[in-house]
């Protein structure tokens, strides 16, 4: 069972209850099923006739039930910007600004919201369109299960 604060889910998360699918014992939305606390009284499934006729295939809400380094804070790579040339980081600002849109840019700015895998991800190609081999810098890193995929 896996030590997960079902607080940390949204509302809408999916969770799957074939327990007889072969990804089943890698699948985060079926191990989460099984370790469900009671007080979730009212919860998302995806539909069992659904999740049956996936099963053994490549079933697009599989989601591997292992960490991902998601970032908090992006002070440190505003600063790191600094170092690039003026053209450089007024364009990468001002990419990252518009990828993420004004509120949630605000709130990764305070490290109020975390950075996904794959938004890193995006973030390490606009350093590489502009032909910067540098890995972004965040302000910290923390491992946890992803649940916003």
């Amino acid at each position: 069972m896996l030590d997960f604060d079902y607080t940390q889910l949204s509302k809408y998360y999916a969770f799957c209850t074939q327990a007889d699918c072969p990804l089943a014992a890698q699948c985060l939305r079926h191990a989460l099923m099984e370790g469900l606390p009671s007080s979730l009284t009212y919860i998302r499934i995806l539909s069992p006739a659904v999740s049956r006729g996936l099963a053994g295939r490549d079933c697009p809400h599989f989601s591997p039930a292992d960490k991902k380094r998601f970032a908090r804070g992006i002070e440190s790579l505003l600063a790191q910007l600094q170092t690039f040339s003026y053209k450089d980081a007024v364009w990468l600002k001002r990419k990252i600004y518009d990828y993420f849109g004004k509120n949630p840019y605000y709130r990764i700015k305070h490290g109020e919201r975390l950075i996904t895998p794959r938004q890193q991800e995006q973030i390490r190609q606009f350093f590489l369109e502009r032909g910067i081999d540098a890995e972004p810098v965040y302000d910290e890193y923390i491992y946890r299960y992803d649940t916003e995929s």
